[in-house]
């Protein structure tokens, strides 16, 4: 199913989930550097080779200024000098993103803000038709299977990888 889902958003684009994004981000600046990130910690070299195999068979990656936001964030909880490095980093490849949003009052009034906030509110709204979606975390891309939106759960995935 991965690599229908592959063809059919390639030239579209894939909408990457915080944590994704940013495992992809410091796993680029060096793999070595993925346990020095909270929210990278448990990831791992492998995880990181298949993160970026897969992200590099879309044209175009996908994100939201929230997603964005909390990638700023959690690059903050980076030892120094590795937030300076990150963040250096970071400022370079945000002109190779599309960025995409709603205005927040909008998602504000959506019927799944409560229960799933800002971030993955938006992420629901804009990814339908439009992106294939990465995430790993389970009740993002269980809102978005429910609401028929083309998803990928990155710990399948990794599953998979095990087998």
């Amino acid at each position: 199913m991965t690599a229908s889902l592959i063809g059919k958003y390639r030239s579209k684009g894939v909408l990457i989930d915080a944590n994704l994004l940013i495992g992809l981000l410091v796993g680029r600046l060096d793999p070595k550097y993925l346990p020095h990130c909270r929210a990278t910690k448990n990831f791992t070299q492998d995880d990181f080779d298949r993160l970026a195999l897969l992200v590099s068979q879309f044209d175009k990656i996908i994100t939201t200024p929230h997603i964005l936001t909390e990638v700023s964030n959690l690059a903050g909880r980076l030892p120094h000098p590795l937030d300076t490095e990150f963040r250096a980093m970071f400022g370079r490849v945000l002109e190779t993103f599309s960025e995409q949003s709603r205005p927040a009052a909008d998602i504000g009034r959506h019927e799944h803000f409560v229960r799933f906030g800002l971030t993955d509110t938006a992420i629901s709204m804009i990814a339908p038709g439009s992106y294939l979606v990465l995430t790993a975390e389970l009740p993002l891309y269980g809102l978005l299977l429910n609401r028929g939106v083309d998803v990928i759960n990155f710990n399948h995935d990794r599953m998979t990888a095990w087998e």
